[in-house]
């Protein structure tokens, strides 16, 4: 029995052992595929390994190999007119202020932020301080006009898509502007004032204060100026009336307090720096054409790339090489203009040669040898020839300088006698004797 019991005992023990391996060893296994699985999971989740540190990335394209990124969805002319109308009949210089200033936002709301709370302080400071900011000039520029200003921070959403309006269709946006203010025209709403000066010519309005040193920012209903009523920007917020306001005679736009700019022309981006360069479509600051550099706008770096005319795409491909705020260190002749030859209305833009005909640097050959002069000139006589001084003899009658002796003894005169008191009175005159040579009587 005992034996018997040993042996049992001896296979249990072996039994419990051979399954205590296979446990072991199918633990062992799965520690190993686990390393696998979490490998193959790490596989399908992680990012690709970084380019070769060595190599440069691609960058986009420029404007002239290929199309830009296609964030900006071009406008139709019909939303141009939407977007462009509630500043269409502003000053031509404060209309290139909007248009520059709505490619910064940021800042727009910043300089908002700076006029409310520097209220009242007087404009030469508000200059200065504007001036050490790190604003746009147009930003700086629209420092002198809080209610513009204001009306852009609060429509917030419109600036930002007019500013991306005016950097991806320039030429778009300005043919928009003509259009609306001929039809502000057509319709009467339109005239000069002694507010506005008005002038007036087919495809071309142009306005200006009527008083270079006072500008008055009209204020209008955006939606019905216009004479057929135009849809509404959706959620732009149309400013109250301004104080002072009035309407002027005849037409529905009003004026309220004139803004003297005189405080502001001495900084360089006030209100002479800026206008609209009408004939090629496009914004003037300082007598260049203006280009903004902002990285808010979308598509930078393809300024017009998106306006409808092909020919004024390769215009504006053409200035923004040349454009003094797109290059830093470019720096243009202040006389550069557009080219005068430019049309935006035109559908095609004549072709251009740019091959000069060759030119013949070779100059004839030139004789330099002059011909001998004869530098003897003949002898001159200085000997003049001799003068008879001795005049000749006229018979002059004799003159007698001997004047005849003057008798210069006078007569001796007698001595008077002393008047009487009571001379007497001879009743016969006395007759007189005869005078000798000498006047005495005999």
């Amino acid at each position: 029995m005992y034996t018997q019991q040993n042996t049992h005992g001896s296979i249990l023990n072996s039994s419990a052992a051979f399954n205590l391996g296979r446990k072991a060893l199918a633990i062992a296994l799965a520690y190993l595929m686990v390393p696998l699985g979490i490998g193959d999971v790490y596989a399908q989740t992680a990012p690709p390994p970084p380019p070769d540190q060595g190599q440069y990335q691609q960058a986009p394209p420029p404007p002239d190999q290929g199309p830009p990124p296609q964030a900006y969805s071009a406008l139709s002319p019909d939303q141009l007119d939407q977007l462009v109308a509630p500043i269409a009949l502003y000053p031509d210089a404060l209309v290139a202020q909007i248009l520059a200033a709505s490619t910064y936002p940021d800042e727009v709301a910043d300089a908002d932020n700076f006029l409310r709370s520097n209220q009242g302080m007087p404009p030469d400071q508000l200059g200065n301080m504007a001036n050490n900011m790190n604003w746009d000039p147009s930003v700086k520029a629209l420092i002198a006009f809080p209610s513009v200003l204001d009306n852009l921070a609060r429509n917030m959403d419109w600036t930002s898509q007019l500013g991306n309006a005016y950097y991806n269709q320039p030429q778009d946006v300005m043919a928009s502007i003509q259009d609306m203010r001929a039809r502000a025209y057509a319709a009467g709403n339109l005239r000069a004032t002694p507010q506005l000066a008005v002038e007036y010519a087919p495809g071309n309005i142009i306005i200006a204060p009527a008083n270079p040193a006072v500008v008055y920012v009209p204020w209008y209903n955006p939606w019905v100026v216009y004479g057929a009523p135009v849809v509404a920007w959706g959620g732009y917020y149309v400013p109250p009336r301004p104080v002072g306001y009035y309407v002027a005679a005849g037409i529905a736009i009003g004026f309220g307090i004139g803004i003297t700019i005189a405080a502001w022309n001495h900084w360089g981006w006030g209100w002479h720096s800026w206008g609209m360069g009408w004939h090629d479509r496009t914004v003037v600051y300082q007598r260049n054409v203006y280009i903004s550099r902002s990285v808010r706008v979308v598509n930078h770096g393809y300024y017009g790339r998106f306006d409808r005319n092909v020919a004024a795409r390769n215009y504006n491909r053409n200035i923004a090489s040349r454009a003094p705020n797109v290059r830093p260190n470019y720096r243009p002749s202040n006389n550069y203009r557009p080219g005068n030859n430019y049309r935006p209305n035109n559908n095609v833009r004549p072709a251009q040669n740019y091959n000069r005909p060759a030119q013949n640097y070779n100059r004839p050959a030139q004789n330099y040898n002059r011909p001998a002069q004869n530098y003897n000139r003949p002898a001159q006589n200085y000997n003049r020839p001799a003068q008879n001084y001795n005049r000749t003899e006229t018979n002059r009658p004799a003159q007698n300088y001997n004047r005849p002796q003057n008798n210069n003894n006078h007569p001796q005169q007698r001595p008077q006698s002393r008047p009487q008191s009571h001379p007497e009175n001879r009743g016969k005159s006395e007759s007189k004797a005869p005078k000798d040579d000498h006047g005495h009587r005999r």
